[in-house]
C-alpha cells in the first residue's frame, strides 16, 4: 500500500513548470522581427505625446479665437512632427557621446519649442528669444544634472 502520491518518471519537472529559459511569450519571438534591435517603449512613447500635445497646442496660440484655418492646422501638424522627430533622436543618442553635449542638446531643443511657441503669440523677437534662451539654458543644466547623477 503505497501511503504517498505517485511521482512523475521523467526528469522535466511538474507539468505546469516551464522549461528554464523560456517566457511567456516565447510564441511571439518571430513576430516581433526577430533579429531587429528592441526599442524601449518610453522611447516612442514620450515622443508621440509631446508632438501630439505640441502640434495641437501650437495652433490653437496662433489663432486668438479666431475659427482654425487649413494653414493653422499645417502649422500643428508640422511643428508636432518636427518635435516628436527631435526627441526621438534626442532619446535615442548613446550614452557614449559627452555629457555636456547631451546635455546641451536637450537644452537647444527645450529652447527652441518653448521660444517658437510665446512667438506664435505676437511677441517680439527679442522677448520670445530671451524666453527660449531662459528655457534652453535651465532645462541644459537640469539634463547635465540628471546625466551626470544617474549614468556611471
Amino acid at each position: 500500500m503505497a501511503t504517498h502520491a505517485p511521482t512523475s518518471t521523467t526528469k522535466s519537472g511538474p507539468r505546469h513548470a516551464r522549461p528554464s529559459g523560456s517566457s511567456r511569450f516565447s510564441g511571439f519571438s518571430r513576430l516581433s522581427g526577430g533579429g531587429r534591435p528592441h526599442i524601449p517603449l518610453h522611447v516612442v512613447a514620450v515622443p508621440v505625446t509631446l508632438g501630439i500635445v505640441y502640434g495641437v497646442w501650437a495652433p490653437f496660440i496662433q489663432r486668438h479665437g479666431d475659427p482654425l484655418n487649413a494653414l493653422q492646422i499645417t502649422l500643428g501638424v508640422v511643428s508636432g512632427l518636427a518635435v516628436a522627430l527631435l526627441v526621438f533622436i534626442l532619446l535615442r543618442l548613446p550614452t557614449t557621446l559627452a555629457t555636456e553635449v547631451r546635455a546641451g542638446a536637450f537644452g537647444v531643443v527645450a529652447g527652441m519649442s518653448v521660444g517658437f511657441l510665446y512667438s506664435l503669440s505676437y511677441a517680439s523677437v527679442l522677448r520670445s528669444s530671451g524666453i527660449g534662451l531662459v528655457v534652453g539654458a535651465v532645462t541644459a543644466i537640469a539634463a547635465f544634472y540628471y546625466f551626470h547623477t544617474r549614468e556611471p
